[in-house]
């Protein structure tokens, strides 16, 4: 089973082959679980302190904090590409990419909480309930991962990366290829919340393999970074479904 999260990639292509420290030094799933919650945490603190601070420059500036937006933005992707690529990193690199992440969203989230009053809590509240609902399903087996299943949502979701990176390069020509308002503009958000959700799925069913394949210990960090990928991910389309209801 393959995830489409690039870094599950990693772990499933390195599962069995770093492990020389025995079964003592391994993975664990409790020791994920522990870690993702506290990633988890981390972003959503960091998150409502940039929100404040958002909102502050804010009313005093009367702009959007570009550069912790955008300077958040570049930080966890450089973060996120070494934890990729060197796994041992990732009890470092984790917890750093889950502050940068939780102050780009937390900017973002300020700004449309500003423009849609209440959005963030429900958004936050949604993106709770998708991921408990998807590990229900998956724990008790309602939803069985397949190598078809697998296809499809690898296929869907390196869809949805170019026709969002089509849409960022038409942007610069001064059009969208995406609607930003109107029911298709609903129904193509509402497809890719979907698509995030079954990433989800993946992960989990991933994570537990790759404990049983016996990765070493830092990789519990590096499992709970690949689930607050794409929790963030989730969180951030949800945000955008929400803001369509207007």
């Amino acid at each position: 089973m393959r995830s489409t999260n690039p870094a599950m990639a990693v772990v499933l292509n390195q599962a069995g082959s770093l492990n020389f420290g025995g079964l003592a030094e391994g993975a664990t799933l409790a020791g994920t679980t522990t870690k993702s919650i506290l990633l988890v945490l981390i972003t959503m603190i960091v998150g409502y302190g940039s929100m404040i601070y958002s909102l502050n420059y804010m009313l005093t500036e009367q702009a959007v904090p570009n550069f912790l937006l955008y300077g958040s933005i570049i930080a966890a992707l450089v973060l996120a590409f070494v934890t990729i690529f060197k796994p041992q990193a990732a009890p470092v690199t984790a917890p750093l990419y889950a502050i940068t992440e939780g102050a780009g969203l937390g900017t973002l989230s300020m700004f449309m909480e500003l423009k849609y009053p209440g959005i963030v809590s429900t958004a936050v509240m949604s993106t709770f309930v998708v991921v408990l609902t998807m590990l229900a399903l998956w724990k008790f087996r309602i939803i069985v991962p397949t190598a078809r299943m697998r296809s499809i949502i690898t296929g869907a979701t390196c869809g949805v990366a170019v026709l969002y990176l089509l849409n960022l390069l038409t942007g610069f020509f001064g059009f969208n290829l995406l609607p930003s308002t109107g029911p298709l503009s609903i129904l193509i958000s509402l497809v890719i919340c979907t698509i995030a959700a079954f990433n989800l799925v993946l992960d989990f069913e991933n994570i537990q393999q790759s404990v049983e394949q016996g990765l070493p210990k830092y990789f519990e960090y590096f499992n709970a970074f690949s689930l607050l990928v794409t929790i963030c991910w989730l969180y951030i389309e949800i945000l955008n479904l929400l803001s369509k209801r207007e």
